[in-house]
């Protein structure tokens, strides 16, 4: 199935997930149903909790139900601004549904994504040049990468101890949207600046006590809610380096 005619004459779609990372269940209009054989569906609807992958963050699971369907939502996927499910399906899928994210699986999501960017902050405090992200995973072997040569094991443990106190400390969690020209003045030396695409509009997540950061997915909403943060390991890949962690499991 081509997306992109998935998608033909499809407004944007009404992100919740943005509006509220913490809703758990929704109600929307189907827009687009696509069978792929007999239990295989492609659905549009116009609005969605489910956040796709995107990012580094692993696209949402859960369930979609109609009056006489029910469908288990396996992956999510966006495309020009239009946000995809497709999973298996028993029954037919009406005009109106009701869907239910994954909870446990966003929630980790959600608390290993704002580790992450607080790890960005807390590295740079050790590192004798600004640090620049290239990469991240936010899913099972959960890691954020960086531009240049991996630093000492003693630095990295240092972050890692700084973020904790943090932590324990507390801090709320920030959300804006800005224009292009409030991007420059707000976030220039954000670690992921240089890689971002061009946009009418950007959502920045700011940390308290931290550096503004452009990032569309999802956060908590304090960082006490991280619990602690664990050093997994560290990697040199070619001319970028891994830092993995994890969050304490609540």
């Amino acid at each position: 199935m081509r997306l992109e005619n998935l998608v033909q004459d499809i407004s944007p779609t009404n992100k919740l997930y943005l509006r509220d990372p913490y809703l758990k269940e929704f109600s929307a209009n189907v827009l687009r149903v696509e069978y792929e054989g007999k239990n295989k569906i492609y659905l549009v609807l116009d609005s969605t909790l489910f956040h796709p992958k995107s990012g580094g963050q692993p696209s949402d699971t859960g369930i979609v139900r109609g009056s006489s369907s029910e469908a288990c939502i396996d992956k999510v996927m966006s495309f020009h601004n239009v946000i995809i499910h497709w999973g298996t399906v028993k029954g037919e899928i009406g005009s109106k549904v009701s869907g239910r994210i994954d909870w446990d699986k966003r929630h980790l999501y959600m608390r290993r994504h704002t580790a992450g960017h607080l790890l960005d902050h807390c590295l740079g405090q050790f590192s004798k040049v600004p640090v620049e992200t290239s990469d991240s995973w936010l899913g099972e072997g959960c890691y954020v990468a960086y531009r240049g040569l991996v630093p000492s094991l003693q630095t990295v443990s240092e972050a890692i101890v700084l973020e904790n106190k943090m932590i324990d400390q507390g801090g709320e969690v920030f959300i804006e949207e800005v224009s292009q020209e409030d991007l420059v003045k707000k976030a220039l030396n954000a670690p992921n600046f240089l890689r971002l695409p061009s946009l009418d509009r950007y959502r920045i997540i700011t940390i308290e006590g931290c550096e503004p950061i452009p990032c569309g997915g999802t956060h908590i909403r304090n960082i006490r809610e991280l619990l602690a943060v664990k050093l997994i390991g560290v990697e040199q890949k070619e001319e970028d380096f891994r830092i993995y962690y994890d969050v304490q499991i609540l």
